[in-house]
């Protein structure tokens, strides 16, 4: 099972009308707790900004943005790439 960190719950929940106040789970639909077209703008920026990155232009499509889990496998997927070039490995 997937698990959603609360630092990332809390940026989504601002932009989910219809979402209660439970944990998410990764198979809950963002368009299904209210997420629109103009909240993915908003979320990227936020999502930006908390983490400090810039979303490539490549994962921005209706496959990521359907799931809270699939949005939260590409964030964490690019939080570790940008982990790996920050902190080389130790050269042998």
């Amino acid at each position: 099972m997937l698990e959603i960190p609360q630092r990332f719950q809390n940026i989504l929940r601002r932009h989910l009308p219809y979402a209660d106040s439970g944990e998410f789970s990764a198979a809950d639909e963002l368009a299904g707790l209210g997420l629109d077209s103009m909240g993915v703008v908003q979320l990227l920026v936020d999502l930006e900004d908390g983490y400090e990155i810039e979303l490539p232009d490549d994962i921005l499509d209706e496959e990521t943005f359907a799931t809270v889990g699939s949005l939260w496998r590409a964030l964490s997927a690019l939080l570790a790439s940008n982990d790996e070039r920050a902190c080389p490995s130790p050269r042998r």
